[in-house]
């Protein structure tokens, strides 16, 4: 083929992939980054109270992003973004463990719900900073919605699909509301210590003690366990005087405690459930209950990881010989069959890869916690959603399911546009 031949091609081909920059769209003059921008401030907002509307957002904003074109810079971008290439690493080395693993359609129709990862590209490459606080004030909105919809289930003012009062999670499962909850209530703190309008102050303390109480009337035992090494790392970071900052963590943690115990029936049952599980653990080396058996399959998960370290067992794994490292470790194994996972994403992703997915692991736990961002508010916050999330997956395979997705898309997505800009707003 000739050099002009292939010069044509080129210029044809470059034509599509910044298509932004044709005629047809210059007449137009559309102004994406403030559309995408005005898409992931909704997609914020409904995170916490609907999937469909967060369905919608998501698709809307990508496919405005794919509109946006000029996909030679924003290519040049990911490659030099840490988290960027770490998912891609992710969906790109999933789809190429196909080739040697297993049902190639079981496989696909998994890595299929890795589609809500792309928003963390759209946040990166197509958010304007102006709106950073948007996100943040849109999340907290839609929490304390869902927030006045669980109190209402609670008191049975309000009769929402199944949801019973004595677990009032209205609109994700209890593990996921209480981590989200947990994440929300470190956020309402953080800002009140920045805050200096006094009416918003009241809102974030009344806000703070509501959601509080929220929380531990729940019964996600995950994000009660989370709110503690919160509030530790929260005061820790923001009180300078460290002794002051034990003082006021001890006393916090003293006072929720000790009235969640004794007014909350929920709290109280679930944490003697713990301690029980625990103890059957221990001494009787009983696995059967539900924090325990997280255990033994963190351990039969290490043992999966260690005997298949080179290229995994495959995404499309159904945990069939979980029945025989049962039995080499003593647990039951009629309960262990009833589990499709590890509990545990790093675990998860380790045992389906190998040590690509110990690594590409690894890669997204260094990038969620060195964010290099300026604004010590929006730093501690970044700190905070990366504890969140890695205490979260060590309980859950959170990029399997749709609210924890979102909830590490949306915020991942987030705290990673703010160290790209730079952001210094205080």
């Amino acid at each position: 083929m000739s050099k002009r031949k292939y010069k044509v091609i080129y210029e044809y081909a470059y034509k599509l992939i910044n298509f932004r920059n044709t005629t047809l769209l210059q007449k137009y003059n559309i102004d994406y980054q403030k559309y995408i921008s005005y898409m992931l401030i909704a997609y914020a907002f409904s995170f916490p109270i609907s999937k469909a509307a967060t369905n919608l957002f998501e698709v809307l904003a990508l496919l405005l992003w794919i509109a946006e074109g000029n996909w030679r810079e924003k290519l040049k971008l990911y490659t030099h973004n840490l988290l960027s290439l770490a998912i891609l690493g992710l969906i790109g080395y999933s789809l190429i463990s196909t080739l040697w693993h297993g049902n190639t359609t079981t496989t696909l129709n998994y890595i299929a719900k890795y589609r809500h990862l792309l928003i963390i590209f759209v946040f990166y490459s197509s958010f304007d900073s102006k709106y950073m606080r948007h996100i943040i004030s849109a999340f907290v909105l839609a929490m304390f919605v869902s927030e006045i919809f669980s109190y209402g289930i609670f008191f049975e003012l309000i009769h929402y699909k199944n949801i019973l009062p004595s677990d009032p999670s209205p609109f994700m499962s209890h593990m996921t509301y209480s981590t989200v909850l947990a994440f929300a209530i470190s956020v309402l703190i953080v800002q009140l210590f920045y805050e200096k309008n006094l009416r918003y102050k009241f809102f974030y303390i009344f806000f703070t003690i509501s959601a509080t109480i929220n929380l531990f009337i729940n019964g996600g035992r995950t994000g009660q366990v989370i709110y503690i090494i919160l509030i530790i790392f929260i005061l820790f970071s923001l009180v300078k005087n460290k002794l002051k900052a034990l003082a006021g963590t001890a006393t916090i943690l003293f006072f929720t405690f000790f009235l969640a115990y004794n007014f909350s029936n929920n709290f109280h049952e679930r944490a003697n459930e713990l301690q029980n599980d625990i103890s059957n653990m221990v001494h009787k080396n009983d696995f059967t209950g539900s924090g325990s058996a997280r255990v033994a399959l963190n351990i039969i998960g290490l043992q999966t990881i260690k005997d298949n370290l080179l290229l995994g067992t495959g995404i499309d794994y159904k945990m069939d010989s979980i029945e025989q490292y049962a039995k080499k470790f003593n647990f039951d194994v009629a309960l262990m069959k009833n589990f499709a996972d590890y509990h545990s994403t790093f675990l998860t992703i380790s045992a389906q890869l190998g040590i690509v997915g110990i690594i590409l692991s690894l890669t997204l736990i260094i990038a969620l916690f060195t964010f290099p961002i300026k604004n010590k508010e929006f730093n501690i916050l970044s700190k905070i959603f990366a504890i969140t999330f890695v205490l979260f997956s060590l309980t859950h395979n959170t990029l399997h399911t749709m609210n924890p997705m979102i909830f590490f898309a949306l915020f991942a997505g987030y705290f990673n546009a703010l160290q790209k800009n730079n952001y210094k707003d205080s």
